[in-house]
């Protein structure tokens, strides 16, 4: 692969393209496409680790997506500048180009999650694993294995690339190098390398789509429907790593889950200098916490800057397996390992939390019962005056339009999905409540 089609600026959907004038290129559009939009403003009432929390200094979806893109940023700015010494970027692209374009992806990796978190996505695959025979009959077999291994990755792909979210084909027309650096599993549900791991990055309806991002970018083709990543996306990926792994224990302490003692012991050996006397004297925890990610934050992204830089040429021939961060290796990479096992077993597992967790799957229940019902109706159906009255009702919640009679039952439930996926956890809550009821 190369830098100079690895960068497009083409849009997806139109040719037009442009680094820009006046330093707004291309890439930084994209960024304010993506925070404008009302998808991501939706982040704001979904979960990051903790479903519906009381405590409003817990991170949501939204402000874990803004940290993650602050940490790209920085990291894509430094890597930009040591390609730049090297002479390595193509004509009319600066450093702040891959800033804003792995800014913007990392703004958006999480815009395609449903509501309650991961619960939502396992809720979903098990709702279509579980369901009776004839919802899944009329499928093909790729498109079965889309449903059963539901992806919020996939999701978010459709979201930014599907016309529902803008005027035109495209979507929000994001430019290529941006959309290629936000997906993170480049292969479809059935073309996946990883097929035990259950990610993918494309529904099959838009597996065209990412083709042609993959072939505008440059990606190395692996399989009948899987690319090599975008070298961009290990940047997106250790960024988010980076900050769940620290802002989980975060959240853990402000909701007296974790003592503050597990954070501070955690990053100390990770801190070569002396912590000043005036951390010592503070008895602030909150303002504690704040010097002590902003020294790991520090050293981490010059440990990655200088770790992308020495392995350019593998990124750049689709040799690297693993993630960005193992091959830092040293006391960063085992103090992220170390905290993402701790908060496996001590905060996500938290009872209040898994008792959530349980309310999301009977709440996703609910309401894929009630769609998925009414988009088979509406897929047998020969027109609209052979629908049930309940059936009608529910397709205007969905929208008329986006359900015409006699679709391809798939088109439907990704339809649904684009629906559901869209809600806050509370919007959802609400609905189920509804339509089962009260009984939730």
């Amino acid at each position: 692969m190369n830098w100079q089609k690895l960068l497009s600026p083409a849009r997806l959907g139109t040719q037009h393209s442009s680094i820009g004038a006046f330093g707004r290129s291309d890439f930084h559009k994209d960024y304010d496409r993506i925070i404008f939009s009302s998808a991501f403003r939706r982040l704001q009432r979904k979960t990051q680790v903790h479903p519906l929390p009381e405590n409003d200094n817990v991170h949501t979806r939204l402000t874990h997506s803004l940290e993650v893109s602050c940490v790209a940023r920085s990291m894509g700015l430094m890597v930009g500048h040591r390609l730049a010494e090297k002479d390595h970027l193509p004509a009319g692209i600066e450093p702040d180009h891959l800033a804003a374009i792995v800014q913007a992806a990392a703004l958006a990796h999480d815009i395609g999650n449903p509501p309650f978190g991961h619960a939502g996505e396992y809720a979903v695959r098990q709702w279509f694993m579980d369901a009776d025979p004839k919802y899944l009959a009329p499928l093909s077999d790729a498109e079965r294995a889309d449903l059963i291994t539901f992806e919020g990755n996939a999701q978010g792909f459709r979201l930014l690339t599907n016309k529902r979210s803008g005027l035109y084909d495209g979507g929000m027309r994001l430019t290529y190098a941006t959309l290629a650096s936000f997906v993170k599993y480049p292969w479809s549900a059935i073309g996946s390398p990883y097929p035990e791991k259950m990610k993918f990055g494309a529904f099959q309806h838009e597996m065209d789509l990412l083709t042609e991002v993959a072939d505008a970018t440059g990606l190395i083709r692996t399989g009948a429907q899987s690319f090599c990543r975008h070298p961009l996306v290990y940047l997106v990926e250790a960024a988010d790593d980076v900050c769940y792994a620290l802002i989980d224990i975060e959240d853990g302490i402000e909701l007296e889950l974790v003592d503050f003692s597990v954070f501070e012991d955690l990053l100390r050996p990770c801190i070569a200098d002396e912590l000043p006397g005036e951390y010592h004297r503070e008895t602030n925890i909150r303002r504690k916490m704040t010097f002590l990610r902003g020294k790991i934050i520090t050293g981490i992204l010059d440990a990655l800057t200088d770790t992308f830089v020495d392995h350019e040429h593998q990124f750049l021939a689709g040799e690297v397996q693993n993630d960005l961060l193992s091959c830092v290796g040293g006391p960063f990479n085992d103090m992220i390992a170390t905290a993402k096992q701790f908060s496996e077993k001590q905060i996500i597992l938290n009872r209040r939390k898994v008792q959530i967790e349980v309310g999301a799957f009977a709440c996703l229940e609910t309401l894929l019962d009630t769609f998925c019902r009414t988009a088979l109706e509406i897929h047998q159906a020969t027109d609209d005056a052979a629908l049930s009255y309940r059936t009608g009702r529910v397709r205007e919640l969905v929208g008329n339009d986006s359900m015409p009679v006699g679709a391809p039952l798939y088109d439907l439930y990704l339809t649904i999905l684009d629906y559901i996926s869209g809600m806050t956890d509370d919007f959802a809550a609400r609905l189920a409540r509804d339509i089962g009821g009260g009984q939730h």
